[in-house]
Parts: C-alpha cells; structure tokens; sequence
C-alpha cells in the first residue's frame, strides 16, 4: 500500500513537473508577438473567446492565460469584457489537456515515445545551449516526456491499488461526494490537468464508473479556481474581479453538467465506440460540458463585467494612478504601466511647480491660457500645503522604486532595461524639480505681497519663465512639439534666466531693495531654473513607446 501511494506521489510530482516544465517553455517561446496577439485579438467577444482557447491550448496552461489576461486587464490594454471572454475561451482550450492525455496517455506505449523525448531534449540541452529555438524545443521535448512518464507511474499505481480498494463502498457514495473528492484534488495539487489525469487513470483501471469520474472532472472544474481565488486575495481590484469571474463561470457550469450527467450518460453510451473506450468518452464529456457553460453564459458577458466593476472598489485611495493596478510579473504591460505613472509623475509635479508659483494649473492644462494672460490672472496667493503635496508625490516615488524592484527580478530584454533606465532617471529628475520648488514656496508668497514694485516686476517674470518652461513641456507631451523644438525653445528660457539675474543684481541700488532681498530673488530665480532644466531632463520619458502597444 505504502509503495503504491509513493509510486502514485511520485508519478503525480514528475507529471506536475514536466507540465511546468513545458509550460515555461512555451511561454518564453511565446514571448513579446504572442502577448501582442492576445492583446489585439480581443475586439469582440467571439474573437477574445476564440482567443483564450487558442492561447491556452498552445502553452497548455488556463492559468498562465488566466493570469496575462489579469496583467492585460490591469493595464487597461484590454477591457474587463474582453478579459471575461478570454477566461471563458480558456475553459474550453484547458481540455485539450484531457484529450492529449486521453489519446496518446492510454492508447500507445509511453516507453516508446516518453523516454526517447526525455533523450533528446537532454542531448538538446547539452550540446546547443546558446541556440534558444533549439533550447525550447528541447525543454518542450523534455516537460512532454516527464509528463507521460509521471502520468504511466500514476496508471501503474492506481492499478495496483484496485486489488486494496473496496469498489463496493464506492458505489454507495452519491455523485455529488464524486464533485467534492474531485474540487479538493484539485484545490490540494493546485493542477486540474494533473487532477484530470488521475481521474482518467482510476476510470481506465475501472476503480470508478464513468458516472463517478465525470462527477469528478465537474470537481476539478470549480476546484482549479482555487489558484486565482488564493492569487487575487489581497491583490488588485481587477485580479479579484476575474477571479471571481472565473469562479461564477465554472461554478454555473459545473451545476449545469451535473444536471445534465444522467442524461448525457445515457447518451453518450449508446454509442459502441464511446461505451468501450470511456476514457475518451470522459475528455469528450469535459468538453462538451465546458462549451455548454460558454453558450449559457457568453450572452451575459455585459452583465458580468458590469456587476464586477462595482466590486472590490478602494476603501483607501492610491497615491499612484497605473502600477498598482498591474501585476509586475508581466514585464511589458507592467512597462506601459510604469511609463504611465512617470508621466503621471511628471504632469504632478508641473501642477505642483505652478501652485508654487501661485499660478492655478488648471488655467495652463484645462483652459489653455497664454503666457501673458495666465501671470496676469493669478496675481493672488494659493492657499495649500505644499509640504503635504511635496510628500504625495514622494509617495509616488517611493511604489515606483518598490515596483521597479519587483520587476528588475523578471527576465527583462536590453531594450526593456534601457527604457527602465529612462523611466528612472525622469522619476529622480521630477523628484528633484519638486523638492527645489519646497524650499521657495515661502518666498514666493513673499514676492506676491511685496509693496516695491520692483520685487513684483521680478518675482512675475520668475513666474513667466517657470511657465514658459511648462507650456514646453505640455506641447512635448501632446506631440505638438519635437524634442528639437523644445529644446530651441528651452533655449530662450535659459537667456530670459540671464536676464532676470541681471536685473535682480541691478536692482540692489533702487530704494528699499536691501542685500538680503535681492539675494532671496537670485536664490529663488535659480530654484525655478534648476527645476525646470530637471523636468526639461524628466520630460524625455514622455515619448517612450511599447511593442504592446502597436
């Protein structure tokens, strides 16, 4: 007894092994133009169907498809809609694993293709290392391989087993007790595949009736959820939403297929080559009922995403806008993500240069108001806690280096790194910018009350310039402007810079402009200027561009 259930253990960790081993696999030969595919296959909801069952049927995994379906979801590249029609697709391409098994797992020898697949992926291995197409196909050759050789422990097992289990108390089980023996397996392993795998090797052995296993493989149905319900606790929004969605879908259609067991038993056994060969009856079982659940739920798509959005809702607002939405296990929407929340980084900290200024932002970036005209306008002081925003947009800093962390530990391509790199070096630049713009706020506030008409004259054309530099950046990041525009045009900037200093040294000989004052709008004046070369430097994130988004 003891041996058999090491044997069976051991088949079910080398099967779990060899799928995980293909799967990685396939996913690394997937790479940047299948997610690309996934992502623009989605525009209606037969399409992004069609696309989760392709998908999952050639890396043989749901929850791989499960989990970039997330990651495309998160980024808002895709829609909570299209994410749904892709899980749905995914429960149908999940059963081809059934009918690999079925076929090739009990209809021909494994030793005759298993260990000679094993061979040659090892040999592969061995003597093309640095040649990555061939490194694939042999990890691919390898993973098939351990998977049957576990999968012929597991048979081997679980038939010798049949002489120590007492078939006779089984039979006395209801089917629903079948259901809940097959959700915990699954729940248990953490693998419908492997669980699916067992269940067709105990029904070719004749340990359970076709009845029992197909009871089963509804338990492993809802029982594969378990992995997204325990993976989205605690995570993102739209993590828990799909994975509630997957739960909704193979929960109703695991109702629906037991509903249906009797008959379509009855059926299914009508036919001499179905009633001799029930283990392909089984996988045929699995896939009619998984496209059964598809037909009865795909009209509600709408519905379900809908009632979705409306759950899981932040208690607590996020200081970011984008990355804690995305999952930095998928490297490039986790990029788009990231490119997103610098810029969103940036545009803060030009509002934040403005309310420095005691200029509105909205008068800049909504209402698009002139040089002159906004200077003009915003002659009076803002009232707001610029430390308290100084330390938002820390805040930010902060989830972007802690993100950035968890993605540098992903495989990330050279030209991913080097955008990585940019991304960092606007975030330090618009960090700088903001903490030069703290330090002058106090001074700003006292330039605005000055009585000399001097001061004001100075302290207006600071303000101009600091906004001039702006309206730069705002015309880059609307792509009204090159970055050679910009820069001629920052040039101007930099000679408006000389000009103020010179005029603030001059004025130290106009009545009641003291030493110390002049000094305050000479500090001041190179604040701003320095700040505004940092967002000039910042700004070059702006125009960073993902193959995911073609």
């Amino acid at each position: 007894m003891i041996t058999q259930f090491i044997q069976a253990l051991s088949g079910l960790g080398m099967f779990l092994f060899g799928m995980l081993y293909m799967e990685l696999a396939l996913k690394e030969a997937a790479g940047r133009r299948f997610k690309t595919w996934v992502k623009n296959s989605t525009s209606s909801t037969i399409k992004s169907l069609m696309t989760g069952t392709l998908a999952t049927a050639l890396l043989q995994s749901s929850s791989v498809v499960t989990l970039m379906t997330l990651s495309f979801v998160s980024a808002s590249l895709i829609t909570l809609y299209s994410g749904i029609g892709i899980i749905f697709g995914a429960n149908v391409g999940t059963t081809l694993t059934s009918w690999i098994v079925a076929t090739l797992g009990f209809k021909v020898k494994i030793e005759a293709f298993a260990l000679p697949m094993i061979g040659a992926g090892g040999l592969l291995l061995l003597f093309a290392p640095d040649h990555k197409k061939i490194t694939i196909v042999a990890k691919v050759f390898v993973g098939f391989g351990l998977l049957f050789l576990g999968l012929e422990f597991m048979k081997s097992a679980i038939e010798s087993l049949t002489s120590l289990i007492d078939l006779e108390k089984l039979s006395h089980l209801p089917l629903i007790a079948f259901i809940g023996i097959g959700f915990f397996l699954t729940a248990l392993i953490q693998s419908s595949s492997a669980a699916t795998a067992i269940v067709l090797s105990a029904l070719y052995v004749h340990i359970l009736s076709f009845e029992q296993s197909a009871a089963m493989v509804i338990g492993t149905n809802i029982g594969t959820t378990v992995t997204a319900m325990l993976g989205a606790m605690g995570g993102i929004p739209d993590k828990k939403r799909v994975a509630l969605a997957h739960f909704i879908f193979n929960l109703i259609t695991a109702v629906a297929a037991f509903l249906i067991l009797a008959p379509l038993t009855q059926f299914m056994m009508g036919f001499q080559g179905l009633k001799h060969d029930p283990v392909i009856a089984l996988a045929l079982f699995h896939t009619i009922f998984n496209i059964l659940g598809v037909v009865l739920l795909l009209p509600f798509i709408s519905l379900m995403a809908k009632q979705l959005s409306q759950l899981f809702v932040h208690v607590e607002p996020e200081p970011t806008r984008y990355i804690h939405l995305v999952d930095p296990q998928f490297s490039e929407t986790a990029l788009v993500a990231l490119r997103d929340e610098v810029n969103n980084l940036f545009v803060k900290t030009m509002k934040y240069a403005l309310l420095v200024a005691n200029i509105k932002p909205n008068d800049v970036f909504v209402k698009k108001l002139g040089l002159k005209e906004a200077v003009e306008l915003n002659q009076e002081q803002i009232e707001f806690n610029h430390k308290i925003a100084y330390n938002t947009i820390k805040e930010i800093e902060i989830k972007i280096m802690e993100f950035v962390s968890a993605l540098n530990q992903q495989d990330l391509l050279e030209d991913e790194r080097k955008s990585l790199e940019t991304l960092l070096a606007s975030v330090r630049e618009s960090v700088y910018a903001a903490k030069m713009l703290k330090d002058i706020k106090n001074d700003m506030n006292e330039f605005s009350e000055s009585s000399s008409s001097t001061i004001h004259s100075i302290y207006d054309a600071i303000r101009r310039n600091l906004l001039y530099a702006i309206m730069i950046y705002i015309n880059y990041m609307e792509e009204v402007w090159s970055i050679e525009k910009c820069l001629e045009k920052f040039s101007k900037s930099e000679e408006e810079n000389k000009r103020i200093m010179k005029e603030a040294s001059l004025s130290i000989s106009h009545k009641g402009i003291n030493e110390k004052k002049v000094v305050s709008l000479l500090n001041t004046n190179r604040s701003v200027f320095i700040a505004t070369q940092a967002l000039l430097e910042a700004s070059r994130s702006v125009s960073l561009h993902f193959p995911l988004e073609d």
